[in-house]
């Protein structure tokens, strides 16, 4: 094989490549922006709103992702 037909397969494999890279990134940006928006709102809260959730601001995260924590 010479090497101007190994460089056009490098060429396809690694298009290939990038575009499967890019969709999981997109894929992981849609599965994640829920929860980027749930935390966003609650941090927008004033305090005494967080309270009335019973819920006090350092442990925003930790309530919107506890469904991803076994302990």
């Amino acid at each position: 094989m010479n090497t101007t037909a190994e460089f056009g397969l490098s060429r396809f494999f690694s298009t290939i490549k990038a575009g499967f890279v890019q969709w999981v990134e997109r894929a992981d940006a849609q599965r994640v922006e829920p929860y980027r928006q749930r935390i966003a709102a609650l941090k927008a809260m004033s305090d005494d709103e967080l309270f009335a959730l019973g819920l006090q601001r350092g442990d925003i995260e930790l309530r919107v992702l506890n469904r991803f924590f076994y302990c």
